[in-house]
């Protein structure tokens, strides 16, 4: 499995507008990329988010910066004010069983910090 790691600073007062675009307008061409399997936005800042995208293989990440170079491209001058480089890698460890259901805030916060 690989992930793709983005960040992005939003023009102040965006953030729910993008959050919105993402889920209406992104997430279709997201779904209909081969070897897809998770997108995750996350909220770093007031104006930050860090996008965390899941692939089968490096080819479906490479396909998926093609198929969604167009509705970057439309979004960058209403959301974003800078860019990161993305990285991307293979995923060497993966564990979600600790986290699922914890019973108590202190599992949680020992399960997954």
């Amino acid at each position: 499995m690989y992930a793709v790691i983005r960040n992005y600073d939003l023009f102040p007062g965006t953030k729910e507008e993008f959050i919105q675009q993402v889920q209406k307008s992104l997430m279709p061409i997201m779904n209909q990329v081969p070897g897809f399997r998770a997108y995750y936005l996350v909220e770093v800042g007031d104006n930050e988010m860090a996008v965390v995208s899941m692939f089968e293989t490096l080819g479906d990440a490479k396909a998926s910066a093609q198929k969604t170079i167009a509705w970057v491209t439309e979004h960058t001058d209403l959301f974003f004010q800078g860019f990161s480089k993305p990285m991307a890698g293979q995923v060497r460890v993966q564990s979600e069983a600790a986290c699922q259901s914890p019973t108590r805030r202190e599992e949680l916060l020992q399960g997954c910090f």
